[in-house]
């Protein structure tokens, strides 16, 4: 890592401007290339030094959760100097072996693969680090109680994943963790039935307003509409009409109920495209619905 430095200490070559170079332990002058100090120390704060008082982060999103050491990459030894030739072929082979223990048996090393796979969901999701890290908890789990044997590791993670969401009260579907993760959304709902019975999870029900405020958004809706539609839920869930009923599937229909009421041309194809809930199920709740609220 190579940074400018302005000075206003007075060099031999008259410079104003250096360069230092961390990499070689040179302060070099930009001007000339003059290099006006060898053998500096790295005052830069590395990622993983901790004082006597701190302690190294950990985390279940981590296979080892960060309690094991790696050899470094750089090949010098502790006075900065370059190491000999012989000597980085033995580094170069100590830190393979040392990355190759680090995951010895095969279900170490289908953890580090699941939890790589949530590292790059996370990112796709826009998901916190609280949820990823119960989702990596939950697959620990699912392992331990060998519910991964004989199940792709992308479907036990899209089923953490999604029970994760659901515990933290994230809005994220089954359609959207299958989309993002490239897994059959049938193997996701599968496995999640699976962890769902043999884990014993207590799962909240999704509340459908934050599904209608999500479904808005990316619809584009306006906000005159939106508020149609969370106040024709009101009314539903107090006549007790949403009891039972898809989350998803409530949403939908009461957004494409607001969009008639507010005059705003929404199709039920691209509510579906949306939500995931097909046509004939927005039709069904409609007509249940409409018995209720006036459209007109």
């Amino acid at each position: 890592m190579v940074q400018k430095l302005i000075t206003n200490k007075v060099l031999p070559c008259s410079a104003s401007i250096v360069i230092t170079d961390f990499e070689t332990g040179e302060i070099i002058c930009q001007s000339c290339g003059r290099i006006l100090q060898e053998n500096i120390t790295d005052t830069r704060k590395e990622e993983r030094s901790f004082t006597q008082d701190q302690h190294a982060p950990t985390s279940l999103t981590m296979h080892d959760m960060g309690l094991s050491t790696i050899i470094g990459k750089y090949n010098r030894d502790f006075v900065g100097k370059p190491l000999g030739y012989e000597m980085k072929q033995s580094m170069k082979r100590m830190r393979m072996w040392d990355s190759r223990s680090q995951a010895k048996t095969s279900s170490e090393k289908n953890l580090r693969i699941a939890l790589y796979e949530m590292v790059k969901l996370k990112e796709k999701l826009g998901l916190s680090d609280a949820v990823i890290d119960r989702a990596a908890y939950l697959y620990r789990k699912a392992a331990k109680a060998q519910l991964v044997r004989g199940r792709t590791v992308k479907s036990i993670v899209g089923a953490c994943v999604y029970a994760a969401c659901r515990d933290m009260e994230t809005t994220r579907t089954i359609i959207d963790i299958s989309n993002h993760l490239q897994e059959k959304r049938k193997l996701i709902a599968k496995a999640y039935r699976i962890l769902f019975q043999n884990l014993r999870l207590i799962v909240p029900v999704t509340d459908p307003i934050n599904c209608i405020i999500k479904f808005a958004n990316n619809l584009q809706i306006p906000e005159i509409t939106k508020r149609e539609a969370i106040k024709i839920f009101d009314i539903l869930k107090e006549k007790e009409l949403t009891a039972g009923k898809n989350p998803n599937a409530v949403a939908a229909t009461v957004i494409y109920m607001a969009g008639i009421k507010t005059n705003i041309n929404l199709s039920q194809h691209e509510i579906t495209k949306i939500s995931g809930i097909t046509s004939v199920t927005i039709r069904n709740r409609l007509q249940d619905y409409k018995k209720y609220i006036e459209l007109s």
